[in-house]
C-alpha cells in the first residue's frame, strides 16, 4: 500500500516572494545611495539641515570646498548668527516659519550658490527645522555679469556712433548745425529732434542748419522726418535751413511730389551759414533802428 504526504507551501511561497521584494528594494536603495554618494563627491553641491534654532545638524557635499569647508565641519554652528545681515539670514528665517525659499546667495566673496531652503515638519505638521540644497552657480553668475557688461559696452558704443553720425555743432553764435549721414528712420529722427531741441534751448540758438551732404538717398519717410524736425524747431522760434541736397536726392524728392516750399533750401553748408549770418545781421540792424524796442526789451510800448 502506497502512502502520500502533501504539504501546503502557499504561505512559504508568499514569504519568499515578500523576501525577494525586500531584497530588490534594498539593492535598489544601495544602488541609489551609491549613486547619491558619487554625486556628492563629484558635483559642486551642498546638502545641509538645521534644527529649529538654526544650528547646523548636517553639512555635506563637494561644494563645501568652494567655501573652504570640509563635510561635517559646520555641524553645531548657528547659521542664523553666521549669516546675520545677509540675504541668507532672511531665507533661513522664512524657511523656519514654514516657507519654501529659493535664492541666489553669496556665502563667500565672489562665490555664488543657487540655494533651496525647505522647511522640515514634525508629526503635527509644524516647522521643525530646515533642509537645504545649494548648487554652485559662480560660473553662471560670472558669465551673466560679463554678458551684461558687454551689452552695456555695446549700447554705449551704439550711442557714441549715433552721436557721431548726428552731432549738434555750434558753428556760430546762435547758429547750430546738424549734419545728417545715412538713412533716417523714426527712432533716429526722434532722437535727432530731441537732441536738437535741447541744444537750441541750451545754446539760445536762433538758426538751425540741417546738412544733407552725407545723404546719398532719401525716401518719403526721411523727408517727412526732416520736415517734422524743422517744424519742432520753428515752434521754438528758430529759423531752419536745409543744405547739401544731392542731385540724386533732389530727383527723388521731385518724383515723389513732396512740397518743400515751406523749407529754406540752399546748395552748401557754406551758403547756409552765410544766409544765417546775413539774416542775423539784418535783424540786428532792424533792432538798432528801433531804440524804443531796445528800451522796452523787445516789447511794444
Amino acid at each position: 500500500m502506497n502512502a502520500f504526504l502533501a504539504t501546503d507551501l502557499t504561505a512559504a511561497q508568499a514569504e519568499i516572494a515578500d523576501l525577494r521584494e525586500r531584497i530588490d528594494f534594498l539593492e535598489w536603495q544601495a544602488l541609489s545611495m551609491s549613486t547619491f554618494a558619487k554625486v556628492m563627491e563629484r558635483a559642486d553641491i551642498v546638502l545641509f539641515s538645521m534644527d529649529p534654532s538654526g544650528v547646523t545638524t548636517m553639512s555635506d557635499g563637494k561644494g563645501l570646498e568652494r567655501l573652504g569647508h570640509r563635510p561635517g565641519e559646520r555641524v553645531g554652528s548657528n547659521e542664523l548668527d553666521a549669516t546675520r545681515g545677509t540675504p541668507a539670514h532672511d531665507c533661513i528665517l522664512r524657511a523656519l516659519k514654514g516657507e519654501a525659499v529659493r535664492a541666489l546667495v553669496e556665502p563667500a566673496p565672489g562665490v555664488f550658490f543657487d540655494t533651496w531652503y525647505m522647511p522640515l515638519r514634525n508629526e503635527n505638521n509644524e516647522a521643525d527645522g530646515v533642509l537645504g540644497m545649494a548648487i554652485d552657480a559662480t560660473q553662471r553668475v560670472q558669465a551673466d555679469r560679463q554678458l551684461a557688461l558687454k551689452t552695456k559696452v555695446i549700447e554705449e558704443q551704439v550711442a557714441t556712433i549715433r552721436d557721431l553720425t548726428s552731432p549738434i555743432i555750434k558753428v556760430w553764435d546762435e547758429v547750430l548745425c546738424l549734419p545728417i549721414i545715412g538713412a533716417v528712420d523714426t527712432a533716429r529722427a526722434s532722437e535727432m529732434m530731441e537732441n536738437l531741441l535741447e541744444s537750441i534751448v541750451r545754446e539760445e540758438a536762433r538758426y538751425a542748419i540741417l546738412d544733407l551732404t552725407g545723404v546719398a538717398a532719401m525716401d518719403t519717410s526721411t523727408v517727412h522726418h526732416i520736415m517734422r524736425i524743422f517744424g519742432a524747431a520753428r515752434t521754438l522760434g528758430v529759423e531752419g535751413v536745409l543744405s547739401g541736397v544731392q542731385p540724386s536726392v533732389a530727383q527723388t524728392v521731385v518724383s515723389l511730389g513732396i512740397d518743400l516750399d515751406s523749407l529754406r533750401m540752399v546748395r552748401t553748408l557754406h551758403d547756409a551759414l552765410a544766409w544765417c549770418l546775413r539774416d542775423r545781421k539784418t535783424e540786428a540792424e532792424k533792432r538798432a533802428r528801433l531804440p524804443w524796442l531796445r528800451r522796452a526789451g523787445g516789447a511794444r510800448p
